[in-house]
């Protein structure tokens, strides 16, 4: 459902709200950009300057197009060769590709000023592993789900002080994503590899119905939807959240 254009949309609209809020600041790198969706919103939207990094070929050539004449290089490479300082940290339903996350989340720290407070991390990640583990996990090629605790956990082990951590898919699009994996035919992965359905999980959709999707985005009830979840986002029912840590 990340694909899903209004859960997008909603997605990137706390991502302004952090941004407004907590004072964020260009450069940004958006590491695991995908196709380059969060990179566009924050120079489209923002202004911002930065780096969309991705490790897949496929990936970065359409992070590429997307981003074609702004001010956003484009790079394909994994989060180990990525190099330079950045004001904020971007990292939208990635970590849960990586097998060792403490790992990545120290990396990730290297990558934002030294002095405590002087850099932010965004990151997104699919959450509730025992009630919410579904086929779509195995598509995608997840290693885990989270909760609010193992994050908080995670993010101070590594340099970090969470901030916010909010819902963003209850109640209407957790019910979507439930009624989904019961009621239609479980898609395989594409491998046995975690790493090839996670170099394919930017290019590919575990929800693409074709035409059906296409016409459920333009239903003209996705801006109310979306106010409204924002009463359930301090949830801990949905399927996926987002949060903000500061370097401590």
């Amino acid at each position: 459902m990340p694909n899903f254009v209004p859960m997008r949309d909603y997605t990137m609209s706390m991502i302004d709200e952090m941004i407004t809020t907590h004072n964020l600041q260009a450069p940004f790198i958006d590491v695991g950009c995908g196709q380059g969706d969060v990179s566009l919103h924050l120079t489209r939207r923002h202004g911002w300057d930065g780096v969309a990094a991705d490790s897949s070929v496929g990936a970065a050539a359409a992070a590429r197009i997307a981003l074609r004449g702004t001010d956003v290089a484009v790079e394909e490479r994994p989060l180990d060769q990525i190099d330079g300082v950045f004001n904020t940290v971007v990292l939208s339903t990635v970590i849960e590709h990586i097998a060792d996350d403490r790992a990545a989340v120290a990396r990730l720290r290297t990558l934002l000023p030294e002095q405590p407070g002087a850099g932010h991390l965004v990151m997104s990640m699919p959450t509730n592993p025992d009630s919410e583990w579904r086929w779509d996990d195995d598509f995608y090629g997840h290693y885990r789900r989270y909760t609010r605790a193992s994050v908080d956990q995670l993010l101070s082990s590594s340099g970090f002080r969470l901030v916010e951590f909010w819902d963003y898919t209850f109640p209407v699009f957790w019910a979507m994503r439930r009624t989904y994996t019961r009621l239609l035919p479980a898609k395989a992965p594409s491998a046995d590899v975690k790493e090839i359905n996670t170099a394919d999980s930017s290019l590919t959709s575990a929800w693409d119905m074709g035409a059906s999707s296409n016409l459920a985005t333009k239903v003209p009830v996705w801006g109310l939807v979306n106010k409204a979840q924002r009463r359930f986002r301090n949830s801990d029912r949905g399927f996926e959240a987002i949060c903000l840590a500061v370097t401590t």
